[in-house]
């Protein structure tokens, strides 16, 4: 079965479940996509097998923050949502098998917070009670269409659905923009490529945010250096703000938000 076949655009459609999130630039809701399915997911299949599928104008908001500030977000229409979700279903399973390390949680399936801190409390128990936690800073930003198809060529080696990935990344401001349904995933792709250079280390990442777990202030500082030129080869670097040397710090006021 093609993986962006009219079957999984319906299995993609039931992962959307009921949502009510704003419509995009054309107006079409979720409601009205699920009562005109029937048409609408056949025509967009076949769009999508002969190539011919393009993304609609994405709109631009301002959403409020935790801190009171404004974030960018980038919303598209429902129809490209439902063709995002869809890339994500297909790709998921095989990005798990293949770049995500068992230490890394956070935009991935039944892997959150709570998965980080159990890891993190065994390192703590283990009497490496000295932390480097490292924020990664903008980490969303700066990446292009033609690199993040790189990353992804590594592990799926279908041409055709590496071109209608591409054709939907293209249409977004930056690939791995907030708004996206792939950015969540794409955030941790991203990452997975620093991960690979930290076996070394006895270290757990939440999200964008590593602590690497050390016997001694010393071995911390290292940890800390080796995250952050690890970093640098993919054009990324901690937040200065949010990035420290911790020193038996409480596992539960690790990746908090904001932290």
């Amino acid at each position: 079965m093609p993986l962006l076949s009219e079957p999984r655009l319906r299995r993609a459609l039931r992962q959307c479940g009921r949502q009510a999130s704003a419509p995009g630039a054309d107006g079409m809701t979720w409601g009205r996509l699920r009562s005109e399915a029937h048409v609408l997911l056949p025509q967009l299949a076949l769009e999508l097998a002969e190539g011919t599928w393009r993304p609609g104008p994405v709109r631009e908001v301002r959403l409020p923050t935790y801190t009171g500030k404004q974030m960018h977000t980038f919303i598209p229409t429902v129809r490209d949502r439902l063709v995002h979700r869809a890339l994500r279903t297909a790709l998921e399973p095989v990005l798990e098998a293949t770049a995500f390390r068992d230490w890394v949680s956070g935009f991935r399936p039944r892997r959150n917070r709570i998965t980080s801190l159990r890891q993190a409390a065994v390192h703590h128990q283990a009497g490496l009670r000295w932390v480097a936690d490292l924020d990664v800073a903008s980490v969303s930003e700066g990446a292009t269409v033609d690199e993040v198809i790189d990353w992804h060529a590594e592990h799926v080696h279908d041409g055709t659905f590496l071109a209608r990935l591409r054709t939907a990344l293209a249409a977004m401001p930056s690939p791995i923009a907030a708004g996206s349904g792939l950015a969540p995933m794409l955030i941790n792709l991203r990452l997975s490529r620093v991960d690979i250079q930290l076996a070394r280390l006895r270290v757990v990442r939440f999200a964008d945010n590593y602590a690497a777990f050390s016997p001694s202030r010393e071995e911390a500082h290292a940890a800390f250096y080796t995250i952050s030129d690890a970093l640098s080869s993919l054009r990324l670097c901690p937040n200065e703000r949010k990035s420290r040397i911790r020193n038996d710090a409480n596992v539960e006021d690790l990746f908090l938000i904001g932290g």
